[in-house]
């Protein structure tokens, strides 16, 4: 998770922790407080913070990631699960035990409380974006995050723009609380009026019975996700038995039917310097769209070129990543 944000004053500012009574200990990276500094403390953006028993938190799930602990009622949670579900379906797609909610806990090296600490930050696939680097985003994914902030009105801030150490896992709440902006951009977003709301991803549901691409796609990414089949194209009681196995790793209803919730589980986002199983699938499936390439699992030039050129046939974003919608229109 990460543990620093920037040491300059950000938009909101900055709070010293009110102390109780009992006063709030600091040391070796905890927190230590009695319920009265608890309940006083603020994190950086000026949200009441404490334990998960004292701030109100609601669990998020989006794709394939569950947020540990959740994140603040209300609609902090609204935006945030908005910002976690346009990043997963525009950005990259979120990977299951990467992505991290409330935390109580200072900022590294600070007497003042992280945001995860109110329940207003998230952390999305933090192993790929670590604390302290910078460029962990392509030009076209960084193009994507600006458009998801600009449509949150100023209401949303990423560590990437931090003026001194980056962040770039990391989005949080950057206004505070009472702030109309906040519920008017939840109510816009919730369906009150605003159309800032991706266009769903539409899935072709694959069961048992069916053969073809869209069968040898599916274990393949079966296999990438690491279970044991052959690739023979037809969707038999094997298949079906390694569809249910992999639901249930992920708490999905254990059908055996690949539809949407699955296939958004399912998929892996590949790009250029990938290789395995999944990226085996893309340029089988890219082939049978007539961009004939080797299926040899190593996401080169050519599948970058043959990615692109799919994208732009499919009025996409050319950008040679096959994230959830490239996938979605493959195999549709």
């Amino acid at each position: 998770m990460c543990e620093l944000h920037e040491t300059a004053t950000p938009a909101v500012g900055r709070r010293t922790l009110l102390r109780g009574a009992g006063g709030l200990l600091l040391g070796g990276g905890l927190v230590a407080a009695t319920s009265s500094a608890a309940q006083a403390a603020t994190s950086q953006n000026g949200w009441p913070a404490g334990s998960s028993s004292t701030v109100p938190l609601a669990t998020l799930s989006v794709g394939a990631a569950t947020f540990p602990a959740g994140v603040r009622r209300g609609d902090v949670h609204v935006v945030l699960g908005y910002v976690a579900r346009r990043f997963d379906d525009e950005v990259e797609a979120l990977v299951k035990g990467w992505c991290w909610g409330h935390s109580y806990r200072p900022i590294s090296g600070s007497t003042t409380l992280s945001n995860h600490s109110s329940g207003t930050a998230i952390d999305l696939n933090a192993p790929r974006h670590p604390l302290g680097r910078s460029g962990t985003f392509t030009a076209t994914q960084r193009s994507h995050i600006r458009a998801i902030l600009t449509s949150c009105n100023g209401v949303v801030r990423w560590g990437g723009d931090y003026s001194g150490r980056k962040d770039e896992m990391h989005f949080e709440i950057n206004v505070r609380p009472g702030d109309a902006r906040l519920a008017a951009l939840a109510k816009r977003i919730g369906g009150g009026g605003g159309t800032p709301t991706p266009t769903p991803i539409a899935w072709t549901t694959v069961k048992r019975g069916a053969s073809g691409f869209r069968v040898t796609a599916i274990q393949h990414l079966l296999r990438a996700r690491g279970q044991s089949l052959t690739v023979d194209g037809s969707f038999g009681p094997t298949t079906q038995g390694k569809v249910v196995a992999f639901q249930r790793s992920r708490g999905l209803a254990a059908d055996g039917v690949v539809g949407p919730k699955t296939w958004s589980a399912l998929v892996v986002t590949v790009r250029r310097g990938s290789t395995g199983q999944a990226v085996v699938a893309a340029q089988k499936l890219l082939t049978h769209r007539g961009y004939t390439l080797t299926a040899d699992g190593a996401f080169g030039a050519v599948t970058t070129s043959k990615t692109q050129a799919f994208q732009r046939s499919r009025g996409l974003t050319a950008d040679g990543v096959v994230g959830p919608r490239t996938w979605a229109k493959l195999t549709a």
